[in-house]
């Protein structure tokens, strides 16, 4: 089972905030971002180029829920055995 911190919290508006999440298990470490629309909707996000990317209507991600609960369930459970680098997949 992962564990999981907010390493930083940046407000965007009142109600919508981005994440900088540290995910980490006995043996890897990988960072995430989520977006918080209101409370309503969380959006993961691999890298940050993908955030800018959605923040300019140009990428939508796959992965999004409508619950906290949902997001802590998906955080804890994520695999980080297969963790890539944004180099290693633009490469």
């Amino acid at each position: 089972m992962n564990k999981y911190s907010a390493i930083d919290v940046s407000y965007l508006r009142p109600s919508r905030t981005l994440e900088t999440i540290l995910l980490e298990n006995k043996k890897n470490k990988r960072i995430l971002y989520v977006y918080n629309y209101e409370g309503v909707n969380y959006r993961v996000f691999n890298f940050i180029k993908d955030v800018l990317q959605f923040f300019n209507d140009e990428f939508e991600p796959e992965i999004s829920f409508e619950t906290e609960e949902e997001l802590s369930s998906y955080l804890s459970k994520l695999n980080l055995e297969n963790i890539y680098t944004a180099s290693e997949i633009l490469s």
